[in-house]
């Protein structure tokens, strides 16, 4: 029996022509939101009635959703700042959480924050980026605040707005006027957290360290950022421009913005590489931009400037050969791997965990199946192999050379779990063979394929 909610909560999901995405998630999640006291608000500006058509068949059965749509020509962060201005909502509220529409949030995720949603802080930042190096903790100064999760901001999703402090007699014209704007509207929301901090009587904010993949990730049905073709006017310009643009007392911006680029859009020069190949790097992009990437990253400059004038198929043929390069020096320790072991079980049933079954049987290495943490009554054999729940192993399967074909966030927990369960030594994972095998796939498909690059 789930008990009443001690505070009232408005999820609120703005999307735009993403009807598969919202009826996965009122089909896989908004039952168990509404048993805990959570109302569900969809805030949709799509040109058609496809979104509409799913909210309406859902609200027949869930009197906690509501649908409004909201004018095609309206920026995100327009719809958000409608959000906290409480647009069209049914009831009053102690806590506004903003969700973009391909966040997932799992039931234990929610059973974890709902307790913490105390009227005593100002927010409570659920950070799904932090992995337990910041940990659960409290924030009583917001230039501490900015410097240790500031980027994590940018994130619809994250944070969960106190209604009678963060959006208690705001002056919105003010805010609109100053950032719902040419220039500052990508992170419109960033500047009004901010800012608005000032002006609060005294600072308070919950840090929820939910980085684990279990608890919070990414629907599988979104492939890429909406902008992602846009991804450097949005992050080293927009972003940018807007983290500069906020008051004095926040040192560190470069720290800040940094931190932002490095997670979501160069983590290192092949990343680079690949954004010259899809087209969305290039010489005017370098150009415009020239001076601010060598502030904000750390490739250098004639190495920018390189990748920025190749062709897309001098990207590709270089991007290729460094793939390649660090896939040999991998598979001497690969080979010690799968000699040691005479039998080898896939961890992951996911894309990883294909591409990895795929590469062994061109190779002629037999696999013994795959290994799932929960397993669901339809999961049958996958590319002709058994699928194992982990409880399902027996001691000597245990022993057997475990592929880890996880993403780190994953493999974190999982490495945790499998230790505890006696396995340790015989866990393995190539970051340059995934690499590798994810280089091979991407490039079977002129479209980019779902990971191509990175983006918010």
């Amino acid at each position: 029996m789930i008990s009443e909610p001690k505070v009232k909560i408005a999820y609120c999901i703005p999307t735009y022509k993403r009807s598969n995405l919202v009826a996965e998630f009122l089909e896989q999640f908004a039952s168990e939101y509404g048993r805990r006291g959570i109302d569900i608000y969809i805030y949709d500006s799509s040109p058609d009635n496809e979104t509409r058509r799913v909210a309406e068949s859902f609200q027949r059965k869930m009197s906690f959703l509501y649908y409004f749509h909201l004018s095609e020509e309206l920026h995100e962060c327009e719809k958000a700042f409608r959000i906290f201005q409480k647009f069209g909502m049914k009831k009053e509220y102690d806590f506004i959480w903003l969700c973009g529409d391909s966040t997932r949030y799992a039931v234990e995720a929610i059973d974890v924050i709902m307790p913490q949603l105390s009227l005593h802080y100002d927010l409570v930042h659920v950070d799904s980026k932090d992995t337990g190096e910041a940990g659960d903790r409290e924030y009583d100064n917001y230039c501490e605040y900015f410097t240790d999760c500031g980027w994590h901001t940018a994130v619809f999703g994250d944070l969960i707005l106190n209604c009678h402090t963060m959006l208690k007699d705001v002056c919105w014209e003010k805010y609109e006027a100053d950032f719902i704007r040419e220039g500052f509207i990508g992170f419109a929301h960033v500047c009004f957290y901010f800012n608005r901090f000032l002006e609060l009587p005294r600072f308070r904010v919950k840090h929820l360290s939910t980085g684990g993949s279990s608890y919070c990730y990414i629907s599988k049905l979104k492939k890429r950022s909406g902008w992602y073709h846009r991804a450097f006017d949005v992050l080293v310009g927009d972003f940018v421009r807007d983290i500069d643009a906020l008051p004095d007392c926040y040192m560190n911006k470069d720290e800040v913005i940094r931190s932002h680029i490095k997670a979501v859009l160069i983590e290192n020069e092949e990343s680079l590489y690949q954004f010259r190949i899809d087209g969305v790097y290039n010489a005017d992009v370098y150009n415009r931009y020239k001076e601010v990437l060598l502030r904000v990253c750390d490739i250098p400059r004639e190495h920018l400037e390189k990748i920025a004038f190749m062709t897309a198929e001098q990207a590709q043929a270089e991007l290729g050969l460094r793939i390649e390069k660090r896939y040999q020096k991998s598979l001497a320790e690969f080979d010690a791997f799968v000699k040691k072991y005479a039998e080898i079980l896939v961890y992951g049933a996911g894309i990883k965990g294909k591409r990895f079954a795929g590469y062994c049987e061109a190779q002629d290495i037999p696999i013994s199946g795959f290994v799932v943490s929960v397993k669901h009554p339809d999961d049958g054999p996958l590319m002709g192999h058994p699928v194992y729940g982990l409880d399902e192993l027996t001691a000597e399967q245990k022993s057997y050379g475990i592929y880890l074909a996880l993403n780190p966030e994953n493999q974190r927990e999982v490495r945790k779990i499998l230790e505890k369960n006696g396995c340790s030594e015989n866990l393995f994972f190539s970051k340059e063979l995934d690499d590798y095998l994810w280089f091979a796939s991407e490039n079977t498909n002129p479209d980019g394929g779902e990971n191509a690059g990175k983006g918010r």
